[in-house]
């Protein structure tokens, strides 16, 4: 009796087994059949170009189809840049300018002589004084350049008084007539306003730079348009304070920037070259004030001056 019983249980709860695994095996079909006609349904759809948010040949654009977007549209552009603050004052380099393409490398000078020597002019303000006697002195001595030195006592880009630069710089040029041409100004500019698109405006908002770069690059076309085949644009030196040499740096940025544009325009770097061993402001090849240079410090700029030019007449 106790074997029928467990006979009993055992058969009922096969059967209820089987129920279960035919249950089991007809929705794993069922999934399969519509997993297959989904597929099927896909394929159409991208062989006809009509999936929503997708134009035929162009990649998934996520949210393309939202807001009423039409099956096939082309896919829409990448988001905006975020604008530039009107105060680059994030960081000693934030500029609202965009860095210049790269540009192609310009022709190699003719190697000078001494009875072929260069013509050049230096002009700029009180910080290209010394730099110009030395880098004059130079050319003297090698026989290799005729230096005409201009620099202007307090002078700036941001306003022609003492000194109107393009006005003044187009007389020498045509006084002169220079193949080259070295510049070096700035250090009387930070702080100083300006009008920019008949605005006044001050340091450092976008205006003010972009203003001041557009001022810098006008010097530049102005050399290369009166027959100079090389400027030499020499950036400004660290400076004893951190407020000063932040500066200096930004004014340096857009220095750079302006020379990208144009081949013929040799950006000169002196911000490295007077620093101490430990990449500090040094003092011993700057003069009392801090600012200007002495005998030492006018002397390593010359050198890296002159180390470019020879790189242009004996590039390859």
């Amino acid at each position: 009796m106790g074997d029928d019983l467990f006979s009993d249980s055992g058969a009922r709860m096969a059967r209820r087994e089987e129920r279960r695994a035919r249950l089991r095996r007809r929705r794993l079909v069922t999934l399969a059949v519509v997993l297959v006609a989904a597929a099927a349904v896909a394929g159409v759809l991208l062989a006809t170009g009509r999936v929503p948010g997708v134009a035929s040949g162009s990649s998934v654009v996520a949210g393309d189809d939202a807001g009423g977007g039409q099956a096939g549209a082309a896919a829409a552009p990448p988001p905006a840049a975020a604008p530039v603050s009107q105060d680059a004052t994030a960081s000693p380099s934030a500029t609202p300018v965009t860095v210049a393409s790269p540009t192609p490398s310009p022709p190699p000078l003719d190697e000078p002589t001494k009875k072929d020597p260069y013509r050049v002019y230096f002009g700029g303000d009180s910080l290209a004084g010394l730099p110009g006697e030395l880098f004059a002195r130079k050319g003297h001595t090698s026989g290799l350049a005729k230096v005409h030195t201009d620099y202007q006592v307090s002078s700036r880009l941001t306003n022609p008084d003492p000194v109107d630069w393009p006005a003044h710089l187009r007389a020498q040029l045509k006084a002169t007539r220079p193949e080259l041409g070295v510049f070096m100004i700035g250090i009387n500019d930070p702080g100083m306003p300006m009008i920019a698109d008949g605005q006044f405006t001050m340091y450092p908002k976008r205006a003010w730079l972009q203003e001041y770069e557009s001022r810098a690059d006008r010097l530049m076309k102005l050399m290369l348009r009166t027959g100079v085949k090389r400027v030499y644009w020499v950036g400004l030196p660290i400076m004893p304070e951190k407020g000063q040499t932040n500066q200096v740096k930004r004014l340096n940025v857009l220095f750079k920037h302006a020379a990208a544009k144009h081949p013929d325009v040799v950006y000169v770097d002196t911000f490295e070259l007077l620093k101490d061993k430990k990449g500090r402001f040094d003092p011993s090849v700057r003069s009392g004030d801090g600012v200007h240079f002495t005998d030492e410090g006018a002397g390593r700029i010359v050198d890296a001056i002159w180390g470019a030019m020879k790189e242009d007449w004996r590039r390859p």
